[in-house]
């Protein structure tokens, strides 16, 4: 039965619903059982003619030698027949080159090379399997076996099967479909179609509609709570009709409610999207003038007032001076200007400077200052102005006027005060900014006095040094005559300390002259390999003396380059004797290869390693790994940065590679020809 809005529904029953779902889940089932027997059928089908196949294969291969030699073709004939004892054989071939010994068969057709055989099915062509072998007497090869054999009889006796699978499965699903019909219908379609008349009533008005409650079952169950339900939906019936009243008052001021929100609402979008602007030109822009002009504007745009000034505080003079004005004219900026407001004067900006908070003037006709008078003059009547703080620290005022009398709403003064906040960002900013500009400068100014200082004190340090030591070798060659064994251990020790100072003055001067620019390189056509050897040459008494295996790798046919040879051999020798330095044991190694246009020179040591802190500083001036090992080993800390600035002026590139406790690697590249000097890093 159906009624009111339920007349043009069609329902389904739940019975058929089950028994379908029922059936459909059996048919999966059953389907998916036939198709695993099926398949097993197959492989065992398949399994059984193989093994039968490889067996007369076999038994032909044991038989026939002998009579084939013997060229006995009865006992061959005779083999062939009881091949075919095997009823799934149909075809058997014996030949030898082009030449048929003997051929057998079942096929109504002849056999073509091709094929085998024509079956006269097309489908039978598809369950025939094949299988050729030789057949040998004595190592030597008298014939070719083919057998043939069909999965035909298999394949009918499959499809038996399958007919009968599916006959069982007709029956069960049938017998599935009649059973869940009736079974549901009794005991659940029923009882259901008599819950749905009477919840059809009651969902149309009819509350006191009958509800059948005596089954003890879940439907049962059900009907119960419906009737518990229609007695709620009494009740709720009478709240909502008192309710109802409520409602309608709520709703006659929801309207203007939400009006008076959406005004809110769209004042804080336009608040936030003003200030997100300002915020983004402070933080992008060192423009202060931009900035501030921005920033006065959308004060006095979104307060509603009439004017705006920005004021910076001097804190010599302790006055505030007009940066930026918007809305007054030049000669209202004249008289700000004279004005000359200061803390403490009585101003509307002098008590909001001294007291670090916002202070406002609703009706400036009752303010008796002289220097008010021309901002009344001027038709304003009522002022807000609001300190710039940054960190406590007052830097100026963000005043507002409005040419109508009344007090600031609080929402108002807010606003204010935060693009107050924007614009003592802005002028802190600008500060600093100037006064990076003047540190900047003179770090510069000092940095070039540096450079020349050493430049020229190297250099008129390292002439008399060395005359010093050329002397010292003179004496050391007894061109002076004869030096005794205590004075030479002495010049000796001298001899070494000074060659030790005159390649520190070398590498000071170096790096002078590359900071102030005056570092020139020599391109020349250069052989690399020849730069390598040698620089190994010099460096490996070093190694031998410490026990150290040089090894050097050179690709082969390294073409010739075009830069500075005694500038790159400078770098060879850093980097090696380095490696050399800091290796107690093992072996420091030399690689040298090209790739892209350029030479790759690896030098690998075996040495204590580098930490991640120590790889990001190791090319830093003046920088030493490990100071007590560097003051006992020697070294200014300037090699290492010598080198990246003589590989950057050739335009290549250095770095390491290095694990703590494993070595390190310092790589580097230059171009195969430099015809411009770079820039030093």
């Amino acid at each position: 039965m159906n009624h009111g809005d339920d007349s043009g529904y069609r329902m389904t029953s739940i019975s058929r619903r089950f028994s379908y779902l029922l059936i459909g889940i059996v048919t999966i089932l059953l389907l998916v059982f036939s198709a695993i027997v099926v398949s097993y059928h197959i492989r065992v089908i398949d399994t059984d003619l193989n093994t039968r196949l490889e067996n007369a294969i076999s038994f032909a291969q044991k038989s026939l030698p002998k009579p084939l030699w013997n060229l006995d073709y009865d006992v061959v004939s005779d083999v062939i027949d009881a091949l075919f004892l095997n009823e799934a054989a149909v075809y058997a071939k014996i030949y030898l080159d082009d030449r048929i010994i003997i051929e057998k068969s079942r096929l109504k057709h002849p056999v073509r090379e091709d094929n085998l055989s024509v079956p006269d099915d097309p489908r039978d062509q598809q369950s025939l399997i094949a299988r050729e072998a030789g057949i040998f007497f004595e190592n030597n090869k008298v014939g070719t076996i083919l057998i043939k054999m069909t999965r035909a009889k298999h394949r009918r006796q499959l499809i038996h099967q399958v007919y009968g699978i599916t006959a069982l499965t007709v029956v069960i699903i049938s017998a599935i479909w009649i059973t869940t019909l009736v079974m549901t219908r009794r005991y659940i379609t029923d009882p259901l179609k008599r819950l749905q008349d009477s919840a059809s009533k009651i969902a149309v008005g009819d509350l006191d509609a009958f509800v059948d409650k005596r089954a003890d079952d879940e439907i049962g169950m059900l009907a119960r709570h419906l009737d518990r339900m229609r007695s709620a939906i009494k009740k709720l019936f009478q709240e909502l009709r008192e309710s109802k009243v409520k409602l309608e008052e709520y709703s006659r001021t929801l309207e203007k409610k939400v009006e008076n929100r959406t005004r809110e609402l769209e004042r804080s979008v336009t608040e936030l999207k003003a200030l997100s602007e300002v915020s983004q030109s402070v933080s992008s822009t060192l423009d202060l003038e931009k900035v501030l002009n921005n920033i006065v504007q959308q004060a006095v745009k979104l307060s509603k007032t009439d004017a705006g000034t920005i004021y910076e505080y001097h804190e010599a003079e302790k006055i505030f001076i007009p940066m930026i004005n918007f809305g007054v004219d030049d000669a209202f900026v004249n008289l700000m200007k004279e004005a000359k407001f200061g803390i403490g004067d009585g101003t509307i900006l002098g008590m909001a400077g001294e007291s670090r908070s916002a202070v406002q003037a609703p009706d400036l006709t009752e303010i008796q200052d002289d220097r008010v008078e021309y901002v009344r003059k001027a038709g304003f009547t009522s002022v807000l102005a609001v300190p710039l703080l940054r960190k406590d620290k007052l830097v100026g005022s963000l005043v507002v006027r409005r040419k109508r009398r009344g007090e600031f709403p609080k929402e108002t003064v807010d606003l204010i005060q935060t693009f107050a906040a924007q614009s003592a960002i802005a002028l802190h900013n600008a500060r600093l900014f100037q006064e990076l500009e003047v540190k900047s400068h003179e770090l510069r100014k000092a940095d070039k006095h540096k450079s020349e200082f050493l430049a020229s004190m190297s250099h008129e340090l390292r002439t008399p040094l060395n005359a010093i030591l050329g002397y010292t070798e003179l004496i050391l060659d007894e061109i002076y005559g004869e030096v005794p064994a205590k004075i030479r251990e002495v010049i000796e020790r001298l001899e070494k300390n000074g060659s030790h100072l005159l390649r520190l003055i070398n590498d000071v001067l170096d790096i002078s002259k590359i900071e102030a620019g005056q570092l020139e390189l020599s391109l020349e056509e250069y052989s690399l390999q020849e730069s390598i050897h040698t620089v190994v040459t010099s460096l490996e008494p070093l190694a031998t003396e410490k026990a150290l295996d040089l090894q050097i790798s050179i690709a082969p046919r390294l073409p010739k380059g075009k830069g500075d040879p005694q500038r790159i051999a400078q770098v060879l020798v850093n980097l090696i004797g380095n490696a050399i330095k800091f290796t107690e044991q093992g072996a420091v190694s030399v690689d040298i290869a090209t790739a892209d246009g350029r030479f790759l020179v690896k030098v690998t040591d075996t040495g204590p390693g580098l930490s991640d802190l120590e790889k990001d500083y190791i090319f830093s001036e003046f920088y030493q790994v490990d100071r007590k090992s560097t003051r006992s080993k020697g070294g200014s800390g300037l090699g290492l940065s010598i080198a990246k600035r003589i590989v950057a002026l050739h335009g290549g590139a250095i770095w390491v590679e290095s694990v703590p406790g494993k070595g390190s690697t310092f790589i580097f590249t230059l171009p195969i020809r430099v015809d411009k000097q770079g820039k030093p890093e």
